[in-house]
């Protein structure tokens, strides 16, 4: 099938077309590498350079690449940035959407998976592992930007009889993260690298659901053919604090430090866990990364990347 992906040249993006050349599929990358890099794109795949909020170009891409699916998940991803800068949030995230479904639309394609998030949508509830069920309840300009996506998805999707799947994401981590994601892990491990002390914000016992990126990215490929109309937890379903990760963190790179202290981040949940019994149900999906093996991986990673930069910084210029 040939697949669209916006937001193709970011962390989970990227991951998500390797999985899918990988399946065989034909892809098409749109991005505008506001975060994302064209070093994470697969050379196997198309890259087009355009933004979300652009309707008239992306009809045009869609029309001319004629996707049977598109995966959107080209968004502005930062809660904070949302909750200063909301009427951007809802440029990039509610209208971005928009476009994305028309373009949809017109290129004739057969379906819709939206990236969600599982960890605003919710906002704070008692009941843990949280189910698909829980009313949406977000507390941040980005929660509230994701839901009226998923709302968005479903209406103009169900109107043109087009099929439709939302995912609603734990806290992804892995590989091809950036600095500037503020995950946690990548910002310990970007301040560790550096020889920063890391900055733990809030008292650190809030907990939250980690699922590695390789196993979102199998998600979304379970969702082609499977789940219309329907949203789906996409999480480990068990929870971590941000204290035990730094624990963690520090004993897989064999240092010692002890992380300053911030404040609580605007619009961040206390904690959440999500029910992703719905998945392994209707979409034949579960997480199948742990999370001591995933981070590792994540490590392992993040410390080569410092390596090859030392090795390029130390290597003279030839002079002409």
């Amino acid at each position: 099938m040939r697949a669209l992906v916006t937001g193709g040249a970011g962390f989970i993006g990227s991951h998500l077309v390797d999985a899918l050349l990988a399946d065989g599929h034909r892809v098409c990358v749109v991005d505008n590498l506001a975060t994302g890099s064209r070093v994470n794109v697969n050379p196997s795949a198309e890259f087009v350079e355009a933004d979300v909020r652009n309707l008239e170009e992306l009809v045009e891409i869609g029309r001319r690449f004629t996707p049977g699916v598109i995966f959107h998940l080209a968004a502005q991803t930062l809660v904070a940035r949302s909750a200063s800068d909301p009427l951007r949030d809802a440029q990039i995230n509610v209208l971005g959407t928009v476009n994305v479904v028309r373009a949809a639309i017109a290129a004739g394609s057969q379906k819709v998976v939206f990236a969600s998030s599982g960890g605003t949508v919710y906002g704070n509830v008692e009941r843990q592992p949280v189910p698909e069920t829980q009313p949406l309840n977000p507390i941040s300009p980005y929660g509230v930007s994701k839901v009226a996506g998923e709302h968005y998805v479903r209406v103009l999707c169900g109107q043109a009889g087009m099929a439709n799947t939302i995912l609603r994401y734990g806290n992804v981590y892995g590989p091809r993260d950036i600095p500037a994601s503020q995950h946690v892990i990548t910002a310990f491990l970007h301040a560790l690298l550096k020889g920063d002390r890391p900055v733990i914000e809030w008292d650190g016992e809030q907990a939250k659901d980690y699922v590695y990126v390789g196993d979102v990215a199998a998600a979304h490929l379970r969702a082609i053919d499977a789940g219309d109309g329907e949203a789906f937890n996409v999480g480990s379903g068990g929870e971590i604090s941000v204290n035990t990760i730094f624990r963690q963190v520090c004993e897989l790179m064999a240092v010692s430090v002890e992380p300053l202290r911030g404040e609580q981040r605007p619009g961040d949940v206390r904690r959440f866990t999500l029910d992703c019994t719905k998945a392994d149900r209707m979409l034949a999906w579960r997480p199948a990364t742990p999370f001591a093996d995933g981070l590792r991986q994540t490590v392992d990673y993040y410390c080569r990347l410092a390596d090859l930069r030392r090795q390029r910084e130390a290597t003279p210029t030839p002079s002409h």
